[in-house]
C-alpha cells in the first residue's frame, strides 16, 4: 500500500480488509498517509504534549467488544463490509476523536528511530505481515509487490533475494513459523471463505486446517507447536470469536473468548489479543486470558487509551514483553482509510513499563520480535510499505536499568499479574 494508492475489490460481497492487521470490515483502506509532525511519544506534536495523568492508568473493568465490523488490515485484500459494520459503521479504530487529544503517555521517554533498519524493498505494492524463524536468519512476510493478489515470501535477513513460497491467484497472508522452524501457517481465501493453512518453510503443498463457511485468520502457535490459536467470524452473530484447534486433530476445536489478532506467549500459557469496547469511542485495547486445560481463564485487560487504539500484540521470543501498535488517528472521509500515524510500543507483559520504539510522521504497525531482540515492523517511512527492524536494547536498559541487554536474556523480571474482571462468555 502506498502513496495514492487504494484497495477496493470485491471479495464474495461479505468482507473488506485493509491495512495493517488493525481491521475493519466496513472501510477500504486508502494510502495517502498525511505528513505530520510527530515529536512526542503521544503522537502529538511537542507543544500539544500533555503531561498529565496516563490515560492507561485507570483501572478498567472488561468488557465485551463488538469486533463484528473488524477484518485484518493493512492487507490489500478486500470486500463489501461485513454485516454488523454497515449497521454500526464503526472502525476497527473505533469511532476515533478527531481533535488533537494526548492518548499513550510513555513511562519512560525513548526514541529509537535512529537505529531504524529497512529490510524488504518493495518498489510497487506492499511487504505486510512480517514474522522471524526461531534461529532469526530468514522473515517471512506476505506481500503484493508482483501482483495484486498478496503472496508469501522468504528473505535471509540482511539479503535482498525473495523466494515466492506461494503462488495461489487468492491471497496467502498472515505466516506464522512454528516453533521448531519447520512449517508455516497462514491464512487464505483460495477456497472461496478465509481459512488457515499450513505448509513447509520451503513452501509447496499446503494443507487447509480450518473447513467451513466462516472466516478464520492470523493463526498463532502453541510452545509446543500441536496448536494453533486463531480469531473467526462467528456466521450467527457477527462477532469476532478466539478459537483453539488441535492439529492432530483438525476438527477438535475449542472456542476461548471474543476478540482478534492473538498471540500465543512462548513458553507460557498466556494468549494476547485485541478487543474492542461495546461503548463510547469503540476503541481496541490489549488483553490477555490464560489456557488452562482447555479453557481460557483470568481475561485482564492489559492496556487501554480513551484516545487511541492497542492493536497488534506480539510477544518477545521469552514471553516476558509485549510489543503492539498505537493508532492515533484514521484517515479522513467515511470509507476508512489507514491511519495518520501510528507507532511501535513496548511493555512487560503486564502493560507496565511502556516506551516507544518509534516516533515521526509515519504509519509504524506489526511488530514481531526476532530471538535477537530485534522488533521488525511494517512502516511506509520510505514511500511504500516494507519491512523494518529496530533493535530494542537501549528501550529494555531504560525501562529496567541494570537489565541484560536484550528482553530474551532479562532474567530479573518477573510477571505479576494485573487482576481482571474474570468473565463466563458463550459462542454464538
Amino acid at each position: 500500500m502506498h502513496n495514492a494508492t487504494r484497495f477496493g475489490t470485491t471479495l464474495n460481497g461479505l468482507l473488506t480488509l485493509c491495512f495493517a492487521g488493525l481491521a475493519v470490515a466496513g472501510l477500504s483502506c486508502a494510502g495517502c498517509a498525511s505528513q505530520q509532525t510527530q515529536t512526542s511519544l503521544d503522537g502529538r506534536a511537542a507543544e500539544q504534549d500533555v503531561a498529565g495523568a496516563d490515560p492507561f492508568r485507570p483501572p478498567l473493568h472488561p468488557v465485551e467488544g463488538v469486533d463484528s465490523a473488524v477484518f485484518p488490515a493493512s492487507h490489500p485484500v478486500q470486500g463489501a463490509r461485513a454485516r454488523a459494520a454497515s449497521a454500526r459503521q464503526f472502525s476497527v479504530y473505533g469511532e476515533l476523536p478527531r481533535q488533537h487529544s494526548p492518548a499513550f503517555i510513555s513511562e519512560l521517554p525513548f526514541d529509537a528511530t535512529e537505529n531504524l533498519q529497512q529490510m524488504t524493498f518493495a518498489s510497487e505494492g506492499a511487504d505486510f505481515d512480517p514474522c522471524v524463524s526461531p534461529d532469526g536468519k530468514v522473515i517471512y512476510f506476505a506481500s503484493t509487490r508482483h501482483r495484486p493478489t498478496a503472496d508469501i515470501y522468504a528473505q535471509v535477513i540482511g539479503g535482498t533475494s525473495v523466494t515466492q513460497l506461494t503462488n495461489d491467484a487468492a491471497h496467502d497472508v498472515m505466516p506464522e513459523v512454528s516453533p521448531d522452524g519447520t512449517r508455516i501457517a497462514f491464512a487464505s481465501n483460495r477456497n472461496g471463505s478465509w481459512d488457515i493453512y499450513i505448509m513447509n518453510v520451503t513452501g509447496g503443498q499446503a494443507v487447509r486446517v480450518t473447513d467451513d463457511t466462516g472466516h478464520e485468520l492470523h493463526p498463532s502457535w502453541s510452545p509446543d507447536g500441536s496448536k494453533l490459536v486463531y480469531c473467526r467470524l462467528s456466521e450467527t452473530s457477527d462477532r469476532w470469536e478466539i478459537w483453539v484447534a488441535e492439529l492432530d486433530q483438525p476438527a477438535s476445536r475449542t472456542f476461548l473468548t471474543f476478540g482478534l489478532f492473538p498471540s500465543w506467549q512462548p513458553g507460557g500459557s498466556k494468549i494476547a489479543f485485541q478487543r474492542s469496547r461495546e461503548r463510547g469511542d469503540r476503541l481496541f485495547s490489549l488483553w490477555t486470558v490464560d489456557f488452562v486445560n482447555g479453557q481460557a481463564v483470568s481475561p485482564t485487560e492489559i492496556i487501554s487509551s480513551p484516545t487511541a487504539a492497542a492493536v497488534n500484540p506480539s510477544w518477545s521470543a521469552d514471553g516476558q514483553f509485549l510489543s503492539f501498535a498505537a493508532v492515533y488517528e484514521p484517515g479522513e472521509g467515511e470509507s476508512g482509510e489507514r491511519p495518520r500515524f501510528a507507532d511501535i510500543w513496548v511493555m512487560k507483559a503486564d502493560g507496565t513499563m511502556r516506551t516507544n520504539l518509534t516516533s515521526g510522521s509515519f504509519v509504524n504497525l506489526m511488530p514481531t520480535w526476532g530471538p535477537d531482540g530485534r522488533l521488525f515492523f511494517v512502516s511506509d517511512r520510505s514511500g511504500t510499505d516494507s519491512v523494518w527492524a529496530v533493535p530494542t536494547e537501549q528501550a529494555i536498559l531504560a525501562a529496567f536499568p541494570g537489565s541484560a541487554t536484550s528482553p530474551e536474556a532479562h532474567e530479573e523480571y518477573v510477571e505479576q499479574p494485573v487482576s481482571g474482571e474474570e468473565t463466563t462468555e458463550t459462542p454464538h
